[in-house]
């Protein structure tokens, strides 16, 4: 009984840092906005959408980026098939963020779709100058999570 108390309790916190998390901000200062997130599989890093004047942003925050524009490679697992990608971001002036793309959705609706139908999100930061680093996301609730942002 204790072991299936232990196995219920471990599957509960690995799903409380796999799903998106939806969020409506409003810091007094700028307009309302929406971001919804989800931590890597290490919870070394963060993806993100945020909706800023009915523009999805994506972007990736939690390391540390070398160069001002390292290429991303992304291999999204959609119904067992693997779709890859290659962006060029852009470093933060802080270097702990990377914008990858400015509207996700209309700049690449090919890349929007497979987003939404993926189970798993393999992200990759090529950089001249620093080691590469690796995230692994599980994307359970993408689709609800492009939903909720797209909604403005």
């Amino acid at each position: 009984m204790k072991y299936l108390i232990f196995l219920i309790f471990l599957s509960i916190s690995q799903i409380s840092y796999s799903q998106w998390v939806n969020r409506n901000v409003d810091n007094k200062i700028d307009e309302p906005y929406k971001i919804t997130y989800c931590y890597s599989n290490n919870k070394t890093g963060v993806i993100k959408l945020e909706n800023v004047d009915g523009k999805v942003g994506f972007y990736i925050s939690g390391g540390y980026y070398c160069d001002d524009y390292p290429y991303i490679d992304m291999a999204l697992v959609v119904n067992g098939e693997t779709k890859r990608y290659t962006f060029s971001g852009i470093k933060s002036t802080d270097s702990h963020t990377l914008f990858i793309i400015d509207d996700i959705l209309t700049e690449y609706p090919d890349f929007l779709e497979h987003f939404k139908k993926s189970s798993s999100l393999l992200m990759r930061i090529n950089e001249s100058h620093c080691t590469d680093n690796y995230y692994e996301f599980n994307m359970s609730g993408s689709t609800k999570a492009v939903e909720f942002i797209s909604k403005y």
